[in-house]
């Protein structure tokens, strides 16, 4: 391999990677399978892929072409050259409004896409549920649909013409020929011809076996699609590399229609308390033309409202329904869409149709059932046992007038084995998410698997039907093909992959000649788990190694632009730095695949470095992978192994350092502004750019020994955490002021630091005294009825988060039921009529940029609705991510420059283009000295904020 390596590494503008960690990151995608692959290239453009296939070729090294690897067969995996074109081959080349096309290349991703196209009322048809991060490419070489394809079809219906790289380095573009065009290609002696005269002998000879062999159904995408090439010329070659899963060659452009948006969409939300009965209502709905029909069932509803992803979603949902079918119409006008709506009402009213109706018609409730549906794999992924919603047999597809007999027995099939087994899907084009419950560990269970996909495949050919209707083939159905589709036809898709590719270099094992589907597995019977006795309890995941493995590689944290969830993958859009890669990394470790050495090594330590701790994994992964937990736990047996740096040593001991270094405040302030003290805190390694936190005159814990509470209805407990002691007591003053004139009066504990950067440096025996101390410092009060409100959201919410888990005691879950952040104080006064503040009233635009932990753990509506309480206060939250500081990450000289990448992703333009005149809010330290340190803005606590508009500001002298 060596020739074959140096080669690509000097050729490519992109990045090579042919090291162990990046080749197990690229090893797996949402499927049951992992394969090492050769190598990875990271492609920068077209010459790039042309480069690699050439210098492939001559190696006679395989070639596999990867976009965003959502895929759940195992189709962009194997053990060649890996092609990335995700990272940079992301350009909208062209959008022709007039002619409704647009010209790709195929990192693009389908919400980037809609985004540009929405514009002007268009998008993609096809709208797959992983559209934030799919890409074109990718939904290109499975053939995607989505919800709307009662509407828009598949990818087939929508793509004009491909531009793709044949295996030995011939660039062809395939698209509509007349039968004169044709004949003059297959004149030419070239790949292109051979090409050319392969597919016009396998039409014109075996037209009626095609035929007979493919389904009749809208949601066919096994196989080649041979059934587009028989209608006669004009015939579009584009349709034959669509559903390819790159076995053809790796496409770099993309031409598709685009499609009109609907304007105006409503929901009726249809509750059944019978299977059956929701399935043998299908073709009822379909008569009312509704322009989607999505099935839930009870399966995926049940984890759903135990989902933190879901937390505060599911409000529309009335009783515990055994299925929802979700029916949208849409119209060009929202009363003609409300018309639709109201017709079909009145058409099941008065009958037992379903148990209860519900009309959504907003964006906000619509939104909340997308999300439900959209997350169905990943929440069926998220149930904690070693029995997974395995995905093998996942999106069967059958005429409309079988599926409800279909799917009642392919249910009874698995529960007569004692396997649960979860819906979820397209019922209005017959396509259905089927996802049985098994574990691959046992021998018993991978038998099933295979028995039941020949029992199975065997009624879905019968019934007229397909293996799959949208995810594709992969190594999970290929097997099967020719069984589904007989062996002459089996054979016209072993000469189209001759003629396409003659050295099987392409993809190869998918489609035909496919891969054992037994092998390759990530878990099989031979796992051996590395087991460690950890410090957290992990008794939400069911134990550390189920907490690792809840990864399923769907994707979601490498979604681009929007949300928490990954701040570094957002940044450099860089697989490695993605929560999959880290959660992958450390699933791969501990299945044995590494010695327990080189698992508390450099290499998988390095992965998980980048990990911010930001938890917005944990609510915004639909399988509520833990990373930020999961690398604490990891640093601390990392650090038992290795040792604790000196830096980590001074970060996780904050306190005690602001202690000593508070006696002294103005000398300590004015000493870390020196150029030598900077030279040291860069020689021990943190950042000379940032400067450090200033020392107020004045601890808080001094001011409280100053001041008098007035007798009070309430009473409220105030945490005070290491920055409002000892850099911003200010806050805390502010904050008593506030709480004073709403009527409570305030308990002041002992000041005691919540541990927070003990475990963020996987200082965990420390974390757990500190935490003890806390529990038994607020205990007494929680006890008394009281709650304990914080003012710096990564404090308090890690004695709600983490403690419990941590110390797994009852005290310790009893304190954190009672932790509020000051703004969910502040709405609760709202709500009860209580918020009677005498405000000075100024016009004033305000940007909120909420904290990272406040974001995944307790959303941002409170303190939006506080702001909006304020007279002639108009709030924006920034839709920001992650700020990039994230505690001491930012202070880190070796992770500076990926903190600052960060904020310049969202956070920093979104307040440079804000007027001078609009104030900022961000109640997190961190935060706080990001925005100044990146932004050059000066950004205040929430409690800052309302304190300058107070008529009354007695009591809150600034110290």
């Amino acid at each position: 391999m060596k020739g074959l390596f140096e080669e690509l590494r000097h050729s490519l503008k992109g990045e090579f990677y042919s090291d162990d960690i990046s080749k197990r990151i690229y090893s797996i995608d949402a499927s049951l399978y992992q394969i090492i692959p050769t190598a990875i290239v990271v492609a920068r453009d077209s010459e790039d892929i042309s480069k690699t296939i050439a210098i492939s070729y001559k190696y006679k090294t395989p070639v596999i072409g990867r976009g965003a690897a959502t895929g759940i067969t195992g189709g962009c995996i194997g053990s060649g050259i890996i092609i990335d074109t995700s990272k940079y081959m992301q350009k909208i080349i062209d959008i022709n409004y007039e002619e409704g096309y647009a010209l790709c290349q195929p990192g693009v991703v389908q919400d980037q896409l809609n985004k540009e196209l929405a514009a002007k009322g268009y998008c993609l048809g096809p709208d797959t549920s992983t559209g934030n991060r799919a890409t074109i490419g990718g939904m290109t070489a499975n053939n995607s649909a989505g919800a709307h394809s009662l509407r828009y079809g598949k990818m087939v219906d929508h793509v004009i013409s491909v531009r793709v790289i044949l295996s030995n380095g011939d660039v062809v573009t395939f698209g509509e020929e007349t039968e004169e065009s044709f004949k003059e290609k297959m004149a030419l002696d070239t790949r292109e011809g051979d090409i050319f005269k392969a597919v016009y002998k396998i039409i014109s000879d075996n037209q009626n076996d095609i035929e007979v062999a493919f389904p009749k159904i809208q949601r066919r995408v096994s196989g080649y699609n041979l059934d587009e090439l028989t209608k006669g010329f004009p015939i579009n070659m584009a349709k034959l590399i669509v559903g390819s899963e790159g076995t053809f060659g790796i496409i770099d452009f993309i031409k598709v229609k685009i499609s009109r948006k609907p304007s105006n969409t409503v929901l009726s939300i249809l509750h059944f308390d019978n299977f059956e009965d929701a399935l043998n209502k299908v073709d009822t709905i379909l008569k009312h033309k509704p322009f989607s029909l999505e099935l839930i069932d009870k399966t995926v509803i049940d984890l759903g409202k135990v989902s933190p992803m879901m937390e505060g979603q599911l409000d529309w949902l009335k009783g515990s329904p055994e299925m929802l079918l979700v029916a949208e119409f849409d119209a060009s006008t929202p009363g003609g869409a409300l018309n639709k709506q109201k017709a079909f009402t009145e058409a099941i009213e008065g009958s037992d149709f379903c148990y209860h109706n519900s009309p959504l018609n907003d964006k906000k409730s619509q939104s909340k059932v997308w999300k439900l549906r959209k997350a169905g794999l990943g929440i069926l992924m998220s149930k904690r046992s070693n029995e997974r919603a395995i995905p093998f047999l996942e999106d069967v597809a059958v005429p409309l007038d079988k599926l409800a007999g279909f799917l009642t027995f392919f249910r009874k099939y698995f529960t007569d084995k004692s396997k649960e087994i979860g819906f979820y899907g397209h019922a209005g084009v017959g396509c259905v998410h089927v996802r049985p419950m098994l574990d691959l560990s046992k021998e018993a269970d991978r038998n099933l698997m295979i028995e039941s996909m020949k029992e199975i495949a065997q009624m879905v050919k019968d019934l007229g039907g397909s293996l799959s209707g949208e995810h594709g083939d992969g190594i999970t159905r290929s097997w099967l093909h020719e069984k589904m589709f007989g062996p002459k036809v089996y054979k016209l898709f072993k000469d189209l992959k001759t003629a396409f590719d003659p050295d099987n270099l392409m993809n190869p094992g998918k489609i035909i000649d496919s891969l054992d589907p037994l092998e390759n597995l990530k878990v099989d019977m031979n796992t051996q788990q590395i087991n460690l006795n950890t410090q957290y309890t992990f008794s939400d995941e069911g134990g550390w190694n189920f907490a690792v493995d809840m990864c399923n590689g769907n994707g979601e944290c490498t979604k681009k632009d929007t949300g928490l969830m990954c701040p570094s993958y957002q940044a450099y859009e860089d697989e490695r730095h993605s929560t999959r890669a880290r959660a992958q990394s450390l699933q791969y470790a501990l299945n044995g695949g590494i010695s327990y050495n080189d698992l508390m090594g450099k290499k998988l330590h390095d992965i998980l470095d980048l990990c911010l701790e930001c938890k917005g994994c944990k609510t915004e992964c639909p399988s509520s992978v833990d990373m930020a937990k999961m690398k604490s736990e990891y640093l601390y047996h990392y650090q038992e192994k290795n040792g604790y740096k000196f830096r980590s040593r001074l970060f996780a001991n904050v306190s005690k350092h602001s202690e000593k270094a508070s006696k002294f405040p103005a000398l300590t302030n004015f000493v870390n502004s020196l150029a030598p003290t900077r030279w040291i805190f860069n020689m021990i390694g943190i950042a000379p750019q940032r400067e450090l936190p200033h020392f107020a005159s004045k601890k808080f814990s001094s001011w409280i020994k100053t001041t008098t509470n007035l007798p009070a209805e309430r009473e409220i407990v105030l945490f005070n955490d290491t920055f409002n002691e000892y850099n911003t007591p200010k806050i805390g003053i502010y904050t008593s002021n506030i709480l004073n004139q709403l009527g409570y009066k305030i308990i002041y504990p002992e000041y005691k630091c919540c541990g927070r950067p003990m475990i963020s440096k996987g200082m965990l025996k420390e974390a757990k005294v500190q935490a003890q101390k806390i529990v038994s410092l607020l205990l007494p009060h929680v006890k008394n009825g009281l709650k304990v409100v914080g003012l710096e959201p990564s404090c308090i919410l890690t004695i709600a988060d983490d403690y419990p888990e941590l110390l797994n005691t009852e005290e310790a879950k009893t304190v954190a039921s009672a932790c509020m952040t000051i703004d969910e104080v502040l709405v609760e006064a709202i709500e009860e009529n209580r918020f009677d503040l005498q405000f000075h009233v100024n016009k004033m635009d305000v940007l909120f940029h909420a904290h990272c932990h406040q974001k995944a753990l307790r959303g941002t509506e409170s303190t939006l609705k506080v702001l909006s309480a304020l007279p002639g206060v108009t709030p924006k939250e920034i839709d920001s991510g992650c700020c990039g500081m994230a505690g001491s990450f930012g202070y880190e000289k070796e992770h500076y420059d990926m903190s600052m990448a960060i904020g310049e992703k969202r956070l920093f333009p979104e307040i440079r283009k804000a007027s001078v005149l609009t104030e900022i809010v961000s109640n997190g330290t961190s935060c706080r000295c990001q925005i100044s340190h990146g932004a050059s803005r000066n950004a205040q606590h929430l409690v800052e904020f309302i304190n300058a508009r107070l008529v009354n500001t007695a009591g809150s002298t600034i110290i």
